[in-house]
């Protein structure tokens, strides 16, 4: 297995159980991300992805989505070492244009220093939606007289990755939400009842171990 994918439910959830307010919740949940991916390349998955915020996510409440593009900015900065140390490609996924000029700039230098990377990569999905992704390649295709094929889809999609072999959403919903929807035609599904700031290794561990020996077929025999 290469590529697992996250889907981060519950930060509000979380928070709201404990008398918090929804921002400390994605605070939470947003100091979980690095650790996260370390464990996932501590089990031999090279690229992790991260489902931070949809493209419905974003009629929310300003404050809201305030707090977390500020925290998308403060987590890249934090990191930003470790990325370079530990030869990690960075990416962010999705229509960035709405944010801070600032906010672009970090996620532009953080791109361009680490684009050269290749042992493992951290894609950040922001203001993302699968829908928005594939009707965007078409676009693309269609500007440069392409026919419409799954390959030129695949050339032209956001994400410019392998597909994920796993996709795992936290926090009790049994849906994508508009997440990698191309992408996860044979991606194995897994849906956890725990909420994304209670995620642990161990967790990860034990769907490694359920899912590690599974073949995908394909549609072949």
């Amino acid at each position: 297995m290469n590529h697992i994918a996250f889907i981060m439910d519950g930060n509000g959830r979380w928070a709201t159980e404990r008398g918090k307010s929804r921002s400390y919740g994605h605070k939470i949940g947003a100091s979980k991300v690095y650790d996260i991916f370390k464990s996932c390349v501590d089990l031999g998955f090279k690229t992790v992805s991260f489902f931070a915020m949809s493209s419905e996510n974003m009629s929310r409440p300003n404050s809201e989505i305030k707090n977390i593009s500020s925290l998308l900015e403060f987590s890249i900065n934090n990191h930003y070492q470790d990325l370079i140390k530990n030869k990690i490609k960075f990416n962010v996924i999705g229509d960035t244009k709405s944010l801070p000029i600032n906010i672009k700039q970090t996620i532009t230098d953080a791109q361009s220093s680490t684009e050269k990377f290749s042992k493992y990569q951290m894609n950040i999905a922001y203001n993302y939606g699968g829908k928005w992704d594939i009707i965007n390649a078409v676009n693309h295709a269609i500007d440069n007289n392409e026919d419409i094929t799954p390959d030129v889809i695949d050339k032209y999609l956001s994400t410019k990755l392998d597909y994920p072999d796993l996709i795992v959403r936290t926090g009790g919903y049994k849906r994508l939400s508009n997440f990698m929807l191309w992408q996860a035609a044979y991606s194995e599904l897994v849906f956890l009842d725990i909420l994304w700031p209670d995620l642990t290794k161990e967790h990860i561990q034990l769907i490694f171990n359920q899912h590690v020996n599974t073949k995908r077929k394909f549609g072949i025999v």
